[in-house]
């Protein structure tokens, strides 16, 4: 049973990343999220672990805007909340929690792989993580073209990429 979050998270990516990278299954961004949130991610939700409950999982679900942005709350592509009740809000309607975790995914299906993370992205996961500092993000990169496939990602905590790793 994983503990730390981090590594629950990132031993579900190895395992999806792996699969995926052998496969002939064929998806768009949502369907690679939706397949990694409930085949992979949620199949080691249980009492104690890292993530103990499924409802603390979530897909397009509203979070914070760090300093800077417009708009109240962004929807952002996977987000995991302490607890499976959580929300943003509070009673007045006002964004008071944030999440634990904010996956950002994308994927590219032409040309040569990406050599690089999206930039609104890194930038809007810089901003957050570093406003929210026990707050972590990822950045996901898939790759499915004519150089064959592979998945990356990077790790973003206090609004700095960290760990990156890749699966060809």
């Amino acid at each position: 049973m994983r503990k730390r979050i981090d590594r629950f998270i990132e031993d579900a990516l190895c395992e999806f990343s792996d699969w995926y990278v052998a496969s002939d299954w064929l998806g768009k961004e949502r369907d690679c999220i939706n397949m990694f949130a409930l085949n992979f991610l949620a199949k080691a939700v249980e009492p104690g672990a890292a993530i103990s409950e499924l409802g603390q999982i979530r897909i397009e679900a509203p979070v914070p805007q760090p300093t800077g942005y417009t708009k109240i709350t962004a929807a952002k592509d996977l987000v995991i909340w302490d607890n499976s009740h959580d929300t943003v809000w509070d009673k007045q309607w006002n964004t008071s929690k944030h999440p634990r975790v904010v996956l950002e995914w994308k994927i590219k299906r032409a040309g040569k792989p990406p050599k690089q993370f999206d930039n609104h992205d890194v930038a809007w996961l810089s901003g957050f993580t570093d406003q929210y500092q026990n707050t972590f993000g990822y950045l996901i990169r898939v790759y499915d073209g004519p150089h064959g496939r592979s998945i990356d990602w990077a790790k973003v905590k206090g609004g700095v990429i960290n760990d990156t790793n890749r699966r060809s």
